[in-house]
């Protein structure tokens, strides 16, 4: 009976184990994604921001870039990636903050007006980024733009808003695409584990920075 239970002991010893090796290795691999690393010219274009200013991408070299793509009526995605960009600028202490610029390109063609970006600016309090600067133009000014970097963009099923490729781009201060970064986001009650595309950003906007230094 005692070797019995020494055995069950052992047995349980192990099978514990197990579980927190794997459920090690599962956290590790998941928190290890940083994005997918780039090379090469961002591509340069010029739209128009939410203060009516043209603009130009190679007008921020110098600076390192944070770019997205957004729908200016977007109720989901894009109000979440948002709040990750307002959370990175917070996590920049002041030297670090004047060396980047936060960009968003609009998707929506039936919402491109300066009022339209303007508007989202303020509903999702980006207005609270000094660098942030929401861009439009015509379709024939931004579907090249979207074509530069692959990002497709059709009608959600409900003809009010957009479906459109995810994800964030970083560029350094010499104009070189860097990093392309795409994270799940964490709803209550999800059990997947990812690092939040906020801190995925302070870090690289740290490294990127540190390399001028």
């Amino acid at each position: 009976m005692k070797n019995w239970r020494i055995l069950l002991i052992l047995v349980l010893v192990i099978v514990a184990g197990g579980v927190v090796y794997f459920a090690l290795a599962f956290l590790k691999d998941t928190q290890a994604y940083q994005g997918t690393e780039l090379s090469g010219t961002a591509p340069d274009f010029q739209l128009t921001d939410q203060n009516g200013s043209v603009t130009n991408l190679s007008d921020f070299r110098g600076k390192v870039v944070i770019l997205t793509f957004m729908d200016s009526k977007c109720t989901d995605t894009c109000p979440l990636t948002a709040a990750d960009f307002r959370e990175a600028y917070r996590q920049l202490n002041q030297d670090e903050a004047k060396q980047v610029v936060f960009l968003g390109v609009n998707v929506n063609v039936e919402a491109n007006t300066v009022a339209d970006i303007l508007e989202t600016t303020h509903e999702w309090r980006l207005d609270e980024i000094p660098s942030w600067h929401f861009l439009t133009g015509s379709h024939d000014a931004l579907e090249p733009v979207w074509k530069d970097y692959g990002v497709s963009a059709t009608h959600n099923p409900d003809g009010n808003s957009m479906m459109h490729t995810p994800g964030t781009f970083m560029i350094d201060p010499l104009g070189q695409k860097r990093w392309y970064i795409s994270t799940p986001f964490s709803v209550e009650g999800d059990a997947e584990i990812a690092l939040p595309l906020s801190d995925i950003l302070v870090s690289h906007i740290r490294e990127i920075a540190s390399e001028r230094k």
